[in-house]
């Protein structure tokens, strides 16, 4: 009994002991206030603590900030891509809308169902928003389409507010409907030819037409009248990707060389395109998409390969004596104040690069089928030099009658073999040759390469 007494004794004074050495014991002794104390200490510090809040300025990031860096995020990710959009969304509203805003400033729709859903979520916004906000297709700078989904979809272009850039294909369509469908595309319901697209659209595209002629660019000037770049192509219908037949089949369903069948000679087009588009008053990049050389060049390549007795004959003529060339040169110029039929000087640029064609040898190590552009012969036949200065004469007629010309570009088959930049690539791209305009001292000069 002694010892267990001495043990209970012992245990208390030991945690007595414990209790009072302790530096937390001590430090809570001796320094922790007692608990009413500690209460009116912890109000005093909270209206302490809200005093200094209210006076403490926190640093914002600009949001002219937050969209330049998110810029970066935005443009690594696929097009249409939703998953980084949707993450940086969810932080708060300004990173909402800078999200929106990029999502938005460039779409790409391949159905009128899309198009039709795109409109109704930007109705949905309108909703959510105050009256006058720029939300949904508001945000939209370019708009990707085939013909058949703005027809179809029955679009407003006074919704896109802010459109600057509109890229449409017309590969759906052919001789019977592209006039009717660039109709009811390009005018309002019930009035015809009348302008509805907003003035910020400065930019037009028109790819994989089946014709570009007259009433073609009447229509294009009258709805489009503050456009500034057009582009408008037919020459990438020529199918390559198939079989020699196929791309027979594909040479007669499109306009790809007018001349001679449906103008004459250069100066019966260029006088025609140039008095269409004259509405076009802030003109500055023109492509039209077109073979300037003769429209049996492409007969001629497709006849060549049908047999080879036709093979031979046509190196025969390739290689025979020829008449006296027309006038040749890499610089045309002529007076500001004369007509396509006043007097052109033709002069060669010395620093130029000499201009070679990406040509073939018309042997089987050549992809079949191929365009005349991989064929020796076809260069030789069908005068190289001359088509690339008959471009040229029509590059000067039309910078002589639209003054406000920089740059002309045609498709060509004898051109060099050019990159151009991403946002170029659009329809027969690798096969383009362009003019660059130059208007000094009462005189028009137009050559290959920048002044």
């Amino acid at each position: 009994m002694e010892s267990s007494d001495f043990e209970d004794d012992f245990d208390e004074d030991d945690l007595e002991s414990l209790v009072h050495s302790s530096p937390s014991a001590y430090t809570h002794t001796f320094t922790s206030p007692a608990p009413e104390q500690r209460e009116s200490h912890h109000k005093d510090i909270r209206v302490l603590a809200a005093d200094q809040i209210t006076h403490i300025k926190t640093s914002q990031l600009p949001i002219e900030v937050v969209d330049y860096i998110a810029s970066f995020l935005f443009d690594s990710c696929s097009s249409g891509c939703f998953f980084h959009v949707h993450s940086f969304s969810l932080v708060c509203s300004q990173f909402r809308h800078v999200a929106l805003r990029h999502y938005f400033s460039s779409i790409r729709v391949a159905s009128a169902k899309q198009l039709a859903a795109y409109t109704n979520f930007h109705f949905s916004l309108v909703s959510r928003n105050a009256p006058g906000d720029s939300v949904g297709l508001n945000y939209v700078k370019t708009l990707i389409a085939p013909s058949h989904a703005l027809e179809a979809a029955s679009w407003s272009p006074s919704l896109y507010r802010n459109l600057k850039h509109l890229m449409i294909s017309f590969s759906s369509d052919g001789r019977q409907s592209q006039t009717t469908r660039l109709k009811r595309i390009f005018s309002p319901p019930g009035i015809p030819l009348v302008p509805w697209f907003p003035p910020q659209l400065t930019s037009l595209t028109m790819t994989k037409l089946w014709r570009i002629d007259v009433p073609l660019l009447k229509t294009v000037a009258s709805a489009f009248p503050s456009v500034k770049v057009l582009h408008l192509s037919c020459s990438e219908q020529l199918d390559v990707s198939c079989c020699w037949t196929c791309f027979e089949e594909s040479s007669t369903a499109v306009v790809h060389s007018p001349i001679p069948n449906y103008f004459s000679d250069i100066t019966k087009l260029t006088d025609n395109f140039a008095d269409s588009l004259e509405p076009l008053t802030q003109l500055t990049d023109l492509h039209l998409g077109i073979f300037l050389s003769d429209e049996e060049l492409v007969e001629k390549h497709i006849e060549h390969y049908d047999t080879p007795l036709e093979f031979d004959h046509t190196h025969r003529i390739a290689f025979s004596s020829k008449a006296a060339s027309p006038p040749t040169g890499n610089i045309l110029s002529q007076l500001e104040t004369e007509t396509t039929t006043g007097h052109i000087s033709y002069s060669v640029d010395q620093d130029d690069k000499k201009e070679e064609s990406h040509s073939g040898t018309c042997t089987e190590d050549l992809p079949f089928p191929h365009g005349p552009e991989l064929c020796r012969t076809c260069k030789l036949f069908g005068s190289a030099s001359k088509v690339r200065t008959r471009e040229l004469e029509a590059s000067l007629a039309l910078a002589g009658k639209i003054k406000t010309l920089r740059t002309i570009s045609w498709s060509s088959f004898f051109t060099s073999q050019v990159f151009e930049p991403d946002d170029n690539k659009a329809g027969d791209w690798l096969r383009r040759t362009t003019a660059y305009i130059l208007r000094a001292n009462g005189r028009v000069r137009v050559r290959r390469r920048p002044w």
